[in-house]
């Protein structure tokens, strides 16, 4: 209740008056109790979302995570951005799967949210420059502005995912804009 109720008076206030985004953000984290959840992701992660935003999350390795949440953190101060919302962080182990963010190292995600109704795309390019620096990979399912140009190189079995889409689907059946953008149109 505290979360989608209250947080949607927050976001509220936060649209209203931008300049103060980042002090409602720090009274809202100051109201909501820490806490350490372990077990399966499905039993963890499902919450009843009643605030409308928009998100991006990057996966990068472990080893750096501090240093580039506290870039993230400095970057989401800044009042111009008006970011009210929380940063997540999370970390995973190392995975084998062919295009896993998490391929081939243990992996921390961190996410950055914004009202949907703000400009969203200044703060999460700036957050994802910062990623950037750290080899970061995009969730592929949220926000980002990577292209199959700038993708490739962060997975080490690019080549061998392109070749197989390309022998299981040589007409390009479940292509689509984002797809070619993120893939590329021809490989």
């Amino acid at each position: 209740m505290v979360e989608n109720w209250v947080g949607r008076l927050f976001a509220f206030a936060g649209r209203r008056l931008p300049s103060q985004a980042p002090r409602l953000a720090r009274i809202a984290a100051n109201g909501v109790g820490r806490s350490r959840k372990i077990d399966r992701s499905h039993r963890v992660f499902p919450s009843e979302r009643r605030i409308r935003f928009t998100e991006m999350e990057y996966g990068i390795a472990r080893e750096p995570a501090a240093e580039a949440v506290r870039r993230v953190l400095e970057c989401a101060a800044r009042p111009e951005l008006g970011v009210a919302f929380p940063i997540e962080v999370r970390f995973a182990p190392a995975d084998d799967l062919t295009l896993s963010t998490a391929h081939g190292r243990d992996t921390c995600y961190v996410a950055v949210h914004q009202d949907r109704r703000l400009d969203w795309e200044a703060y999460f390019r700036a957050v994802e420059r910062i990623m950037d620096s750290y080899g970061g990979r995009p969730h592929w399912g949220k926000r980002h502005f990577q292209t199959a140009e700038t993708l490739a190189p962060r997975y080490p079995r690019w080549a061998q995912f392109a070749a197989l889409r390309r022998r299981l689907d040589p007409n390009r059946v479940f292509a689509n804009a984002y797809t070619d953008r993120v893939l590329g149109a021809g490989g």
